[in-house]
C-alpha cells in the first residue's frame, strides 16, 4: 500500500512515519509541507493513501483533497490532525478517516486496516476469470489496491506467479490478480503469450533478445525495461521449437 504523507510540523511527520513504517504492507512513497508541495508530489507518487493534516502554511488539507478529486486521482484520504471542527467538511472529500493529536500507532493501525478491510470487499475480483472484451478490443482485469484496471494485452511484458497471486509487468507498475498463471495462459496464447516456466508467461511481442545460459536455459531482455526472466530447461526447449530456432 503506497502511502503519501502531508505534514508541516517536522516532529508530527516523523512520528507518523514511525508508525507507518511499523506496518507491513504499508510503503512511504513521498511527503509534503505544504499544500503546493503536496498537489506536485501526490500526482507524481500516485499514492493508494494520503495522511494529510488539515492546516498548512499556504492553505488547508482539505483543499488538496478537493484538488486531487478534481484532477481525477482518487487515493484513499485519512486527516491526522489537531483540529476536530474539520471534521464534517473533510468526510465531503471522501476522507476514509479523521484521527486526532495526538494520535497513537492504534489510531494509525486501525485506519490502515478500515482501508484493506473496504479494498478486499469492494474490489474483489477472484471470480474474473476471463478477459472483458469492449467492441473489437480485449482487456485484461487487475487490481491496483483502490482500483480495477483494464489492461491491454499488449501492454504486458510477462506475468508471473508468485504464492496466491500473479503479478502482471507493465512498463511502468505492477498490478495483481488473484487468477492462476494456467488462465492466463489460455486467455493469451492466442495473443503471441508463450509460458517459458511454471512461474512465467512472456509477451514474444516485448522481448529483445535472448541469451544461452547454463543447463541450456534461455535468459530473456525485453524492450523498455530491465527486468530478465530465466526460462526453465523444458520452458527453453518449448520456445526453441516454437519458434523455429
Amino acid at each position: 500500500m503506497r502511502v503519501f504523507i502531508v505534514e508541516d510540523e517536522y516532529l508530527a511527520r516523523e512520528r507518523l512515519k514511525r508508525f507507518l513504517q511499523k506496518i507491513h504492507s504499508v510503503e512511504i512513497v513521498g511527503e509534503a509541507e505544504s499544500k503546493q508541495q503536496a498537489l506536485e508530489k501526490i500526482e507524481k507518487a500516485e499514492p493508494d493513501v494520503v495522511f494529510l493534516d488539515v492546516k498548512l502554511p499556504d492553505g488547508t488539507g482539505i483543499d488538496v483533497a478537493r484538488e486531487i478529486l478534481n484532477r481525477g486521482l482518487n487515493p484513499y484520504i485519512v486527516f491526522a490532525t489537531a483540529y476536530g471542527e474539520y471534521a464534517l467538511e473533510a468526510f465531503k472529500v471522501n476522507s476514509i478517516d479523521y484521527i486526532l493529536k495526538p494520535y497513537e500507532f492504534s489510531d494509525v493501525e486501525n485506519a490502515i486496516k478500515k482501508i484493506e478491510n473496504l479494498e478486499n470487499k469492494r474490489l474483489n475480483i477472484t471470480n474474473v476469470s476471463t478477459m472483458v472484451q469492449v467492441e473489437n478490443d480485449f482487456f485484461i482485469p487487475v487490481k491496483h489496491l483502490s482500483k480495477l484496471i483494464l489492461l491491454k494485452p499488449e501492454d504486458i511484458y510477462y506475468i508471473k506467479a508468485e504464492l496466491s497471486e500473479a503479478i502482471v509487468r507493465t512498463k511502468d507498475k505492477e498490478y495483481f490478480s488473484n487468477k492462476k498463471l494456467y488462465e492466463f495462459e489460455n486467455m493469451l496464447k492466442s495473443k503471441g503469450f508463450f509460458r517459458v516456466h511454471k512461474s512465467y508467461l512472456v509477451n514474444l511481442s516485448k522481448i529483445k533478445e535472448m541469451k544461452v545460459a547454463e543447463q541450456s536455459k534461455l535468459v530473456i531482455y525485453f524492450n523498455g525495461i530491465n527486468d530478465t526472466v530465466k526460462t526453465s530447461r523444458d520452458g527453453a526447449k518449448a520456445l526453441r521449437d516454437y519458434l523455429g530456432v
